[in-house]
């Protein structure tokens, strides 16, 4: 499960990105070869995104065969297997026509389209974990959209792992790359801002152990919120939580974000080492987010009433 929501959510990331870079390309020609390089990475993650679905159903044929066994419409599962499933030939589209030079704006208008699928494909595994109901911590108001930011922050971090690297062993290096870095650098402190708003927000949520039933009488939480808070900050989470996420994931990009921003004539000759420790910075993080929430499942909402306090039932 973890794998997919990581890959699931990197693939949709990277689509964005490769997109959002395609456009700029229109005016600055440098981002040109950086959307084009992420175009080709995004078919091989969302590959392994569906493949892990498939195998987690524990039938992988179905998954693989999903037009004829995916029926029941109203699992976030089928759902989410419909949407990779759909993606995978648009995607595999879109790279085709940056492979075969094929009319550009085809291409840019096709990517804007297929946009929002791998979005969603980002933004469902959110919904697929709080579709439980019972876990205080999977959250639907907010876990599909920290899944959505991360998705993106991750896609970021790929594609510029992955241009880093062929700048320095596939290519000769060029005066253009250092102008993509400092766009993706603006990017990522944009991204990481929000990320840490939205985890503030959803830990806030968590601590004030919300009303669990609205004015009409719905159900909104379940139980034991101010405990999957004390689970996640102070708990057996904690170091993952602390260290990981916020610490590694989070903290420690934006801080090498602005040493290269502010010292970037000093650092010149290692500035593409800086942004390779970043990028698998955020890669980190976005793996550990998961993981915690993930992990985190395992505290389910205590019972409101003590069921052994309860008489049982005999007829007579």
């Amino acid at each position: 499960m973890l794998e997919e929501f990581f890959f699931g959510g990197l693939s949709g990331g990277l689509f964005v990105i490769a997109v959002a870079a395609d456009l700029l390309g229109i005016k600055f020609k440098q981002f040109e070869k950086f959307a084009r390089m992420t175009s080709y990475l995004v078919l091989p993650v969302l590959a392994l995104a569906g493949a892990f679905i498939a195998f987690h159903l524990g039938k992988p044929e179905r998954g693989i065969l999903f037009p004829f066994f995916f029926k029941n419409y109203d699992s976030w599962l089928v759902i989410g297997g419909w949407s990779v499933g759909l993606a995978v030939p648009l995607v595999a589209t879109y790279a085709a026509l940056w492979y075969y030079k094929i009319n550009a704006t085809i291409r840019r208008v096709l990517g804007v389209i297929v946009s929002p699928i791998l979005g969603f494909v980002s933004f469902y595994t959110g919904l697929l974990l709080s579709g439980a109901m019972f876990v205080p911590l999977w959250s639907q108001e907010y876990l599909p959209y920290l899944f959505l930011n991360s998705g993106v922050l991750t896609g970021l971090a790929g594609s510029g792992l992955m241009y880093v690297l062929y700048q320095n062993f596939g290519s000769s290096k060029s005066e253009e790359s250092s102008g993509v870095l400092r766009i993706i650098g603006y990017a990522i402190i944009f991204f990481v801002l929000v990320e840490l708003f939205e985890l503030q927000r959803f830990m806030d949520h968590l601590s004030s152990n919300p009303v669990k039933i609205d004015n009409s009488g719905y159900f909104v939480a379940p139980n034991g919120s101010v405990m999957a808070y004390e689970y996640v900050t102070q708990g057996v989470l904690a170091p993952w939580f602390w260290w990981g996420i916020i610490g590694l994931g989070l903290t420690i990009p934006l801080i090498l974000t602005f040493i290269e921003m502010i010292f970037n004539k000093v650092i010149q000759p290692y500035v593409d080492w800086i942004s390779g420790v970043k990028f698998a910075s955020i890669l980190s993080g976005g793996i550990i987010l998961r993981f915690v929430i993930v992990w985190g499942g395992e505290l389910k909402a205590p019972l409101t009433v003590i069921p052994q306090l309860n008489q049982i039932p005999f007829g007579g």
